[in-house]
C-alpha cells in the first residue's frame, strides 16, 4: 500500500526543495506518480506543518545513557552539599543496604558555587558504610570513596599508570580522583549486568530517542563498565530478530588492545555488517580525555595548571598498529580527540595509512575536535578526514575554557563555521550521557553560540555560529556520510529511507531565539508513526 502523506511544508535537505507532499511504500520514499500493485493508497494530513529528515546522532553512548537511569544524576548539583543529598536519597528511595556498591555520574565541579573537586572523604561522608564512585559528567574522571578504592586494592598501594592517573595527596594517599584508565581499577570489580537486562535497557529507553526525532544513532557501548562486550552485542542482534528494535543503531567498536580487536574481527565484525536496525560502524579508540577534567592531550599546558599537558593514553607505535590493524581489515575509523596534541597524533597516522593502504574512500573521522589551530583543520580539509561535533558541549565549555586553554588557543577552537568553510565534512552529536542526546538544544547552541538561557547576547564565538539550515544538515545529511548512507538516509527524496518528523514550528522561519521552543510532535520510522506527543 502507498501512504501519501499531504498538505505539508517539507524540507527534504536536497538542495534547498521544499515540497508539499510525499509518497511512502515499504518503508522508503517513492514517486508521486508510482502506482502500487495493489492499487490500495491512504493519504495523511500534515495540517501545514513542517517535517525534515529524522535527526542521526553520529556519537553517544546509548547504552551508558540508559543504565545511568539506574544510578544517581549529579547533572543538577551545584554544590557537594547537594550531590550528599542526592546520595542519602536515592539510597533511601532504593532501599540500599549496609555494603551495597553505589554509582552515580554527570557531577561538573565548574556547575559549583565553589568549583571544588570532591574526595574520596566527602564521599565517605556521603556514603560511609557501602562502597562508591561517581563519574565526573566528561565521563574521563571520576572519584571513588575508601571502601571502594579499599575493596579494589588500590588504597595502601595505588599502582602508578601510563594511561591513567590515581590521584594521591602530598603524603602518597588517594584523593579518590582516578583520571582516564584508572577509573577502570573499580569499573572492572562491579557487578555486571546480564544479557536480558540489556534488552531491557533497550527497549525502555529507545523510546526517549523517538521523542527527541532519532531514528539513527551510532553508539559506542563496548566500555560500559558493567556490561561484557559480547553481551552487549547479543542483546541488539536478539531484538533485531525479534522486529522489536524502532531506532537504528550503528554499533561503534571501542577495542582498546590488539587481544580484543583480533578477537571481534575473527566473528566478523567490520563496518557495515548487520541489518537496517543493527549493523556494525566504526572502529573507536580513547586516546585522551576531557578539556573539564584536564585530561585532553594538548601541545602546550594547560593555562592553569602547571606543566600538565593532558594525558595520551597510548604508546603511539601502540596506537598506529591498532589503528593499522583496524583499517586494513575492513573498519572504519573514528577516533576521540579533545586536545590539539591528540589530533596531531591521530592526523599523522591517517596519514600513514592512507599513503600505505590507499582506499578510495575511507572516511577517515575524528570525534569532538575541540581545540585545533588553525594548522589543524587545514589538514583535516587537505587530507579529507570527517569532523563529529557536539555544539551542546558550549554551554559548558564557554564557562572554563579560556581559563583553561588562554584566548589564543581559544580562537581557533570550537570554530565550526570555519570548517564547512574550509570544506571539512562535519557531522552532528551529542556524546550522550555527556550531554543531552536532544538535537534542538545542539541546533540552539550551533545557531546562536550561547548557553541554553540565551547567554552571552550575542554570542560566545559569534562568528562560528552557523546557519539553521548548516545546524540540521549536521543531523541529516552530515551523519548519515559519516556511516556511509547518504545514498539513502538523511534526505526525503526518492529511493531514501522514509525517516522523518514533525515539528510544531517552521524551524527554518522563526527567530533564532526561538528553537528551543520547537518540539517534535510526531516521528516516523520507514513511514510509520514510532512517537506522537
Amino acid at each position: 500500500m502507498k501512504t501519501i502523506f499531504k498538505n505539508g511544508r517539507i524540507h527534504t535537505m536536497n538542495g534547498g526543495e521544499i515540497v508539499d507532499s510525499i509518497s511512502v511504500e515499504d518503508g522508503r520514499i517513492v514517486s508521486d506518480d508510482y502506482v502500487p500493485e495493489d492499487g490500495r493508497i491512504r493519504e495523511v494530513d500534515l495540517c501545514k506543518k513542517t517535517v525534515i529528515p529524522a535527526f542521526h546522532d553520529s556519537h553517544q553512548h546509548f547504552l551508558c545513557y540508559a543504565t545511568d537511569k539506574e544510578k544517581i544524576n549529579f547533572f543538577d548539583a551545584k554544590s557537594l552539599a547537594d550531590m550528599e543529598y542526592l546520595t542519602k536519597k536515592y539510597m533511601k528511595e532504593k532501599d540500599i543496604k549496609k555494603g551495597q556498591w553505589i554509582q552515580g555520574g554527570g557531577w561538573n565541579e565548574n556547575n559549583f558555587d565553589d568549583p571544588i573537586l570532591p574526595t574520596r572523604r566527602d564521599l565517605d561522608k556521603f556514603c560511609p558504610d557501602n562502597p562508591a564512585i561517581f563519574t565526573r559528567a566528561c565521563c574521563s574522571v571520576a572519584v571513588a570513596n575508601t571502601l571502594a578504592l579499599k575493596e579494589a586494592g588500590i588504597f595502601e598501594n595505588p599502582p602508578e599508570m601510563d594511561d591513567g592517573l590515581i590521584v594521591t595527596d602530598e603524603n602518597g594517599v588517594p584523593t579518590g580522583m582516578l583520571n582516564e584508565r584508572a577509573r577502570f581499577l573499580i569499573y572492572d570489580i562491579l557487578t555486571k549486568y546480564s544479557k536480558d537486562e540489556l534488552k531491557g535497557f533497550i527497549l525502555d529507553y529507545q523510546k526517549d530517542l523517538l521523542k527527541a526525532g532519532l531514528t539513527t544513532v551510532q553508539t559506542d557501548d563496548f566500555k560500559l563498565w558493567d556490561a561484557s562486550i559480547k553481551d552487549i552485542l547479543d542483546a541488539y542482534r536478539e531484538l533485531d530478530k525479534e522486529g522489536k528494535l524502532k531506532v537504528r543503531f550503528i554499533q561503534q567498536l571501542r577495542l582498546i588492545n590488539m587481544q580484543e580487536l583480533n578477537y571481534y574481527l575473527a566473528d566478523g565484525n567490520v563496518t557495515g555488517e548487520g541489518s537496517e536496525f543493527f549493523k556494525i560502524g566504526a572502529f573507536k579508540l580513547l586516546p585522551d580525555g576531557s578539556l573539564g577534567g584536564k585530561t585532553a592531550a594538548l601541545r602546550e599546558p594547560y593555562a592553569n595548571d602547571g606543566d600538565n599537558r593532558g594525558i595520551f593514553v597510548y604508546d603511539e607505535r601502540e596506537f598506529y598498529e591498532l589503528l593499522e590493524k583496524a583499517h586494513t581489515s575492513g573498519l572504519q575509523l573514528a577516533i576521540h580527540a579533545i586536545g590539539d596534541r591528540t589530533m596531531d597524533v591521530i592526523l599523522n597516522c591517517y596519514e600513514e595509512l592512507a599513503a600505505k593502504y590507499p582506499k578510495a574512500d575511507p572516511r577517515f573521522r575524528i570525534i569532538h575536535c575541540q581545540i585545533t589551530g588553525e594548522d589543524t583543520l587545514d589538514r583535516f580539509a587537505r587530507d579529507h578526514v570527517l569532523a563529529d561535533i557536539q555544539p551542546l558541549f558550549i554551554r559548558a565549555d564557554m564557562e572554563v575554557a579560556e581559563e583553561l586553554i588562554g584566548k589564543e588557543r581559544l580562537s581557533t577552537s570550537y570554530n565550526w563555521k570555519t570548517m564547512l568553510e574550509k570544506g571539512i565534512h562535519v557531522s552532528g552529536s551529542s556524546d550522550a550521557p555527556v550531554e543531552s542526546f536532544d538535537p534542538m538544544l545542539a541546533i540552539h547552541c550551533a545557531v546562536t553560540s550561547t548557553n541554553l538561557q540565551g547567554e552571552p547576547e550575542g554570542g560566545w564565538m559569534p562568528d562560528q555560529r552557523l546557519t539553521v539550515q548548516e545546524a540540521v544538515e549536521l543531523y541529516t545529511t552530515g551523519s548519515a556520510y559519516t556511516a556511509y548512507e547518504e545514498e539513502y538516509k538523511g534526505k526525503l527524496k526518492e529511493g531514501y529511507l522514509a525517516d522523518f518528523i514533525v515539528l510544531s514550528d517552521d524551524i527554518f522561519s522563526i527567530d533564532e531565539k526561538e528553537i528551543l521552543s520547537v518540539k517534535v510532535e510526531k516521528t516516523f520510522l520507514g513511514g510509520e508513526e514510532v512517537y506522537s506527543c
